[in-house]
């Protein structure tokens, strides 16, 4: 049997990334990475709703269904708009009622 959900919405998973990063950062980022973010991301800064990869097995070893997950980068954009510089990248469960993630913060 195959739970039908609806898929979150974008802005939707942007904001629970972004939320979840700002209450995180700190223990999980680098202080003068942080600085950085705080410093730049004005100007630089994106939080970026992306295709789900399927190689997320490595980054948290556990197989997951790119179909059942959001991903969401956050981190600065270059000159060509270019996200050169990840703080996090997000994987957020679409279901609403069992809402599962993992986090791969910049090392």
């Amino acid at each position: 049997m195959t739970d039908i959900y609806t898929k979150l919405d974008p802005d939707a998973a942007i904001d629970i990334a972004y939320d979840i990063f700002l209450e995180m950062a700190g223990e999980n980022l680098d202080p003068a990475d942080i600085l950085l973010f705080n410093l730049q991301f004005e100007e630089r800064g994106a939080v970026e709703f992306v295709e789900t990869a399927d190689d997320w097995e490595q980054e948290i070893g556990v197989l997951i269904d790119p179909d059942e997950y959001a991903e969401v980068w956050i981190g600065l954009v270059n000159e060509q708009d270019e996200m050169d510089d990840i703080f996090a990248k997000f994987l957020i469960s679409h279901r609403e009622e069992d809402r599962e993630y993992h986090i791969v913060w910049k090392k």
